[in-house]
Formats: structure tokens, C-alpha cells, sequence
């Protein structure tokens, strides 16, 4: 019990420290989504190879979705340096493989994008590289889990909201994506 509650202290002072470099988009809620992400990833991988790298990328996971939720946009400094690092870091372990992962998806987007461009934004687009490529690491199953259950979520979100709050708000789509992929990717780890 104690380790879960110094890995969510720890989740919340990342949370802190990037809320700090991410001023401009005021996201309040980061570092509660980096402390419960990290309190979970600590609670189901702790003690294993893959809790570190889980809860940077859960880290990352929750800024972009703080800023979306906040603002309706992923911003450029967020989606771009991540496909680059995501990318890099699939390379060098040599897992390149699940980059094809991160261009089908990004494919799909952009199609999508450029037929419906209120169906997805182009933060959506960027960020699909990235997801679709760490999706991939749990080969088609898991690449299969994120790709359809993002759009999912947040279609039943936007169900309830417009039954229940406002008929026309934006639902942002960022969140799902990255919820999709963490729990692809916490679920092929099993």
C-alpha cells in the first residue's frame, strides 16, 4: 500500500512539473490524472520491466489529454516530439516493426480528416502515429483493441453528453485514443 501511494505522489508532482511547461493551455487536471495513471500502473506492473516505461508514457498520455480536455486541441509541442521519440525508441529496441502499426492508423485518420475534418482533428491525425505504433507492440490484437474502441469511447461519450448536457458540445477525442492504447497495451502485457 505503501509503494501505491508513493507511486501516485510521484504520478502527481510529474503532473505538477509538466502542468508548469504547459502553461499556456492551463491544464488544471494533470496532475490528478498523473497520479491516479501512475497509482495504476504501479498497482498492475509494479515491480516489473515495464512500470517505468509505462508511466512516462502514461505521463505523456495524461498531458495530452489535460490539454485536450481543456482546450479541444492537441498542440504540435506535444504530438510531434512524442511520434519522434515513439518512433525512435521502436527503432532502437528494435521493434520498427510496429511503426507500419503507427502509419496505418495514421492513414486512417488522415483519410477520415481530410472527408469528415470534423471528425477528427489534426492533432488527432499526429497523435494516431504515435498510438497506433505503441498499440502495435501487442501485434494486431492490440493494435485491433485501440483502434476501434477510441472512436467508441468517445462516441458513447458524446451520446451521453448530448443526452444529458448539450446537443452540440465538442467532444474531444484525444482522451480516448490514449486511454484505448494504455489499456491495449496494459491488456497484451498480461
Amino acid at each position: 500500500m505503501f509503494s501505491l501511494c508513493t507511486a501516485a505522489a510521484v504520478g502527481a508532482v510529474a503532473g505538477v512539473a509538466m502542468r508548469s511547461g504547459l502553461v499556456r493551455w492551463n491544464p488544471r487536471c494533470l496532475p490528478l490524472l498523473c497520479a491516479v495513471a501512475t497509482g495504476w500502473i504501479w498497482w498492475r506492473f509494479g515491480g516489473t520491466e515495464y512500470a517505468v516505461p509505462l508511466c512516462i508514457l502514461t505521463w505523456w498520455f495524461a498531458a495530452l489529454s489535460a490539454v485536450d480536455l481543456r482546450r479541444r486541441r492537441l498542440p504540435n509541442v506535444l504530438t510531434v516530439p512524442g511520434a519522434i521519440v515513439v518512433t525512435a525508441a521502436l527503432v532502437s529496441t528494435g521493434s520498427a516493426d510496429a511503426v507500419l502499426g503507427g502509419a496505418l492508423l495514421f492513414a486512417i485518420y488522415l483519410i477520415v480528416h481530410l472527408l469528415a475534418p470534423a471528425a477528427f482533428g489534426a492533432g488527432d491525425v499526429k497523435l494516431a502515429w504515435s498510438v497506433g505504433s505503441i498499440a502495435s507492440l501487442g501485434g494486431a490484437e492490440g493494435w485491433a483493441i485501440a483502434a476501434l474502441s477510441a472512436p467508441l469511447a468517445t462516441a458513447v461519450v458524446g451520446c451521453v453528453v448530448a443526452t444529458f448536457v448539450h446537443r452540440r458540445a465538442r467532444i474531444p477525442h484525444g482522451p480516448s485514443m490514449c486511454a484505448a492504447t494504455l489499456l491495449a497495451s496494459a491488456a497484451c502485457l498480461t
